[in-house]
């Protein structure tokens, strides 16, 4: 029975540091270099918009080769992450695009019936929204 108890104690223990060490992804602050928005009317007279957002490059982590890692070093460099590369902050990326278009279009009082994105395009650094205004 005792070793039944401290199973039950262990597997428990383990549960709850696995829980711990689990945690929500950091949001990353991107550093904006270069927003844009173009405007037109098309031929059948929808008001078209093309919204561009850039953002700065993220520098390489630097590895020496010439020496081993230490676990911090490691652990940094596992969570480094490049907006060039990486799926998931190209998806921040293009929310955080979003919330900008709804801003500008407000501030320069475009599509105030409200809009819809019909395409996103991704380039390196930068993502470009099309869409139509409502």
């Amino acid at each position: 029975m005792f070793q039944n108890n401290l199973r039950l104690l262990l597997a428990s223990l383990c549960f709850v540091i696995l829980g711990g060490c689990a945690s929500a992804p950091e949001d990353v602050e991107f550093q904006i270099a270069e927003q844009a928005l173009h405007t037109k009317q098309s031929e059948s007279g929808d008001s078209l918009f093309v919204y561009i957002v850039t953002v700065e490059p993220t520098p390489l982590m630097k590895v020496s080769s010439h020496k081993p890692m230490s676990r911090a070093e490691l652990k940094k460099y596992a969570k480094h992450q490049r907006v060039e590369d990486s799926p998931e902050l190209k998806l921040q990326l293009e929310e955080r695009a979003v919330q900008l278009l709804e801003t500008t279009l407000k501030q320069r009082n475009y599509c105030q019936k409200g809009h819809k994105i019909n395409r996103v395009y991704w380039r390196q650094r930068s993502v470009q929204l099309r869409g139509v205004c409502l």
